[in-house]
């Protein structure tokens, strides 16, 4: 067997956290950041926030001629839809993480939708500072997005005095953070910057010159930008830079739709009326807002008695799936969404269960 892909072992390491209770897909849509009720309830479930969204440009044929390949290699088996580890692909991982570094921080599903525009920001607000104080006036901006050129012209400096302080100040942050982190990613986040004389370099060319392979450096380019935002309000200048892209709550658009009537006292049979959505969808949104609201008020769902027997249930059967818990309550009425929204909200910011 030849050594595996970077991603390849990736999808190792989520099929032994998911432990035979998903399928292949699941963990191509967790991967791809696909942001739909069952891969949140998965990555909350089962802890795996901070890959979410790790290799969004991973095609699906791609995907499935790799997964193949550990078929093949009898690393992992797909039985029944389900993926699960085998011996050979637990002592495969095992050797893997003995040595392998990962990041000081990433984090998908936090900062997975602000990295590229933060990116953008920082990286054209030191391309122009850099250019500007080399006295040039011309250059092919490395971003022509509107929106991200209008952030910049609201925050640019008027004098070259104040350039030069903007310039100073920046250096000073982005040193004070990355000196924290290894050279090998310091140096990813630096070499993809641009400026006067001197052109960021494309994952490719990071690739030859670290010796990763390119979906290494992508993810390990992205865990700098998740630092930086995490430790961002460390910060003054790098701080305007991330304005108004984290959100303290991550939810997908349509469900904040439904937390908006749910903070005006709808019930969700109301709501489901009002947006003209299946009770089955407002469900979903439920369940998704227990994991990632601090304030979220279980109580009013699900009694103190269900509660901690659904939990107990779960840690006694070491198992996340709905239909094994359910068959192992005493009393079988208990409804489905129940246990996902007591699941969900243990799993989610109020503490892993």
């Amino acid at each position: 067997m030849n050594n595996l892909s970077f991603r390849q072992t990736i999808f190792l390491y989520l099929s032994d956290h998911l432990d035979g209770e998903r399928s292949v897909n699941s963990i191509y849509h967790i991967l791809t950041g696909k942001r739909s009720s069952q891969t949140i309830q998965d990555i909350k479930w089962y802890n795996l926030t901070k890959y979410f969204h790790m290799f969004p440009y991973w095609k699906i044929s791609d995907f499935t001629a790799e997964t193949d390949e550990l078929v093949k290699y009898e690393l992992i088996d797909t039985a029944e839809n389900l993926v699960r580890m085998t011996a050979e692909g637990k002592q495969y991982l095992t050797d893997f993480l003995l040595h392998y570094e990962w990041p000081v921080f990433f984090n998908g599903w936090k900062y997975g939708q602000a990295e590229s525009p933060f990116w953008k920001r920082v990286s054209l607000l030191i391309q122009c500072l850099s250019y500007a104080l080399a006295k040039k006036r011309s250059f092919l901006p490395v971003f022509e997005e509107e929106e991200v050129q209008q952030w910049l012209k609201q925050r640019w400096p008027k004098n070259d005095k104040t350039k030069q302080v903007l310039a100073d100040a920046l250096m000073g942050e982005l040193f004070q953070l990355l000196e924290q982190l290894s050279n090998q990613d310091a140096f990813l986040f630096s070499y993809r910057l641009s400026g006067y004389n001197h052109t960021g370099l494309t994952m490719r060319q990071l690739s030859e010159m670290t010796l990763l392979e390119e979906d290494e450096c992508y993810f390990r380019f992205q865990a700098v930008i998740h630092y930086l935002l995490e430790y961002v309000d460390q910060t003054t200048y790098l701080k305007e830079a991330a304005y108004n892209l984290i959100e303290k709550t991550v939810l997908t658009r349509t469900t904040k739709h439904t937390l908006y009537y749910l903070k005006q006292g709808f019930t969700m049979d109301e709501i489901s009326y009002i947006r003209q959505l299946k009770r089955s969808t407002i469900e979903d949104h439920v369940v998704e807002i227990a994991s990632e609201d601090e304030d979220f008020q279980i109580h009013q769902y699900v009694s103190e008695y269900w509660k901690n027997l659904i939990v107990n249930k779960m840690k006694s059967e070491k198992t996340m799936k709905l239909k094994t818990i359910k068959e192992a309550l005493p009393e079988p009425g208990v409804d489905y969404f129940i246990i996902r929204l007591t699941l969900a909200y243990y799993g989610g910011n109020h503490g892993n269960t």
